[in-house]
């Protein structure tokens, strides 16, 4: 029987729909635009995150990036080509290297007399390795430690895992006996929702999966034609105090209704010492034309301290579009709502457009600005105007 906060998440869920879909409408949800429907296409982890395949690496130099910068004479077979490491060809088939790092600038406030100063904040910086083995390249492994700044919350005097300057952000090895199924054991992102880069989304920092919420655990993999699923078995971040580590599963279902449209469902519950989560949320992923592209997820969130036992139950729905407007360049709009907690009747709106340009393989550049206003039952906030610059490398 659906509860009332269910039913109130499905009709958010069926209004914002009817918002933002009519036919001029499109996203941006992982190069589906491209009738690219599976992560697995172009990431080592099915479930995309982590390092590009080779397939990957020359579909966005060859057909993502823009070409204004090389020679008329050089062709699109060699640069996808001379898409590896640091712009080379592969001279072996069993080991891949890459680099990545993605550095942010902020000004909040700006449209506001109190305005903050400027930051830079270097989010982080990865290096990652790729093992392959055997004759078809079914079982490999991958490895990759990532520069981890400290948490600006955390003052000068971090203590834990936030002292530490660097983590493993994946360690896994992985099997998949064929094209259909794949197993991966070890420490990787947790099976749920769309993977979108923005780790600030509602999506990704309610529900506990930021860009340094990895687990241990074991990922099943099955893919065909028509669906895809994940299921996720986990028992929490092994560097964690176990008192806090969230050990449960996950589970992430899609199905392809065509090769531009998909809809799916996750679910995950996990528990650790002090508290008990539960999230579900119902995702779309659809394309439109050439490179357009949208991509849609609501969520219900309940998070259960177990001393004293107090819960809250939020809700959220995300929306980001992508406008492909020429090669390397995509224009796009986030829209994302919150209830922090539905008992109540206070809600967040943020909207902002931005622009996304490559102009060639291995460098992303994107702006965005972003309007806040908060609702409650007596008042409504002054807007809040925030300018974010990102600076994408990956080598």
């Amino acid at each position: 029987m659906l509860t009332s906060n269910k039913i109130s998440l499905i009709k958010l869920f069926c209004l914002f729909m009817l918002i933002i879909l009519p036919k001029q409408s499109f996203a941006y949800p992982n190069f589906i635009g491209f009738a690219y429907t599976s992560c697995l296409t172009c990431h080592y982890n099915p479930m995309g995150n982590g390092p590009l395949t080779d397939y990957g690496r020359a579909l966005g130099a060859g057909v993502i990036a823009d070409r204004k910068f090389y020679n008329k004479a050089t062709t699109e077979e060699y640069i996808s080509e001379n898409s590896g490491f640091f712009y080379s060809k592969p001279k072996q088939k069993w080991l891949r290297a890459s680099f990545d790092y993605r550095g942010l600038y902020m000004k909040q406030n700006f449209y506001s007399d109190v305005s903050s100063d400027p930051v830079i904040i270097h989010m982080d910086a990865n290096l990652n390795l790729i093992m392959k083995f055997g004759k078809s390249d079914n079982v490999y492994t991958s490895f990759t430690v990532g520069y981890a700044p400290t948490p600006r919350s955390s003052g000068d005097n971090p203590t834990g895992e936030n002292a530490k300057p660097y983590r493993s952000r994946e360690h896994y090895i992985a099997w998949r006996p064929n094209s259909s199924w794949g197993i991966y054991a070890g420490m990787l992102d947790k099976t749920f929702g769309i993977r979108i880069v923005d780790h600030t989304a509602y999506s990704r920092s309610l529900t506990g999966l930021a860009m340094n919420d990895q687990t241990h655990g074991i990922l099943i993999h099955y893919t065909n034609k028509k669906f895809e699923i994940g299921v996720h078995p986990f028992i929490g971040n092994l560097v964690q105090d176990s008192g806090v580590r969230q050990a449960g599963v996950s589970t992430q279902f899609e199905y392809t209704l065509n090769q531009k449209n998909r809809i799916g469902a996750s679910y995950l519950t996990s528990k650790s010492k002090y508290l008990q989560t539960g999230l579900m949320a119902a995702h779309s992923r659809m394309a439109f034309g050439k490179g357009h592209s949208l991509m849609l997820e609501a969520g219900l969130v309940s998070k259960k301290e177990l001393i004293p036992g107090d819960e809250v139950k939020s809700q959220y729905i995300m929306m980001q579009n992508h406008v492909r407007t020429s090669r390397g360049l995509f224009a796009l709009v986030t829209a994302e709502y919150l209830k922090p907690n539905t008992k109540t009747e206070n809600k967040t709106l943020r909207i902002g457009p931005g622009f996304q340009y490559f102009p060639f393989q291995g460098v992303e550049v994107r702006a965005d600005i972003y309007n806040s206003r908060i609702f409650s039952t007596t008042s409504v906030s002054e807007d809040q105007w925030d300018l974010a610059g990102q600076l994408h490398l990956w080598f």
